[in-house]
């Protein structure tokens, strides 16, 4: 597909997708897998309520993120960031220091979702 050809909401579906799919990454699964390893409801409560501060300050950190290079370049290092944060917390999973890996992963990948969500 040439430069000519290409439609501006090609890029859409793949937008929402990367938005949505974080999002429940994060809020979701993170406590399901949370409260499989065993960790009391307060515990999870305490660690998903901090990972949800990032879409929380998203109004903070919006005239950053547009002042600073393009959205297409905010939207491919997200997206990448993203895949990599979610693939790296499957690797921490047996590992001793499983919850401090998962708790710093799914951070990033909030921060990155969050990012992405104000560069799309």
């Amino acid at each position: 597909m040439n430069r000519e050809t290409r439609k501006p909401y090609a890029w859409v579906p793949t937008l929402y997708l990367s938005e949505s799919l974080p999002f429940s990454a994060v809020m979701l699964i993170s406590v399901i897998m949370f409260k499989e390893y065993g960790l009391s409801d307060g515990q999870i409560t305490l660690y998903t309520g901090w990972l949800g501060l990032p879409w929380v300050i998203k109004p903070l950190w919006s005239p950053i993120i547009d002042g600073m290079r393009t959205k297409r370049w905010w939207i491919l290092t997200t997206q990448f960031l993203m895949g990599t944060g979610l693939a790296l917390v499957a690797f921490t999973l047996p590992a001793t220091f499983w919850l401090q890996g998962s708790l710093a992963l799914f951070m990033l990948i909030a921060f990155a979702s969050a990012t992405h969500d104000i560069s799309a």
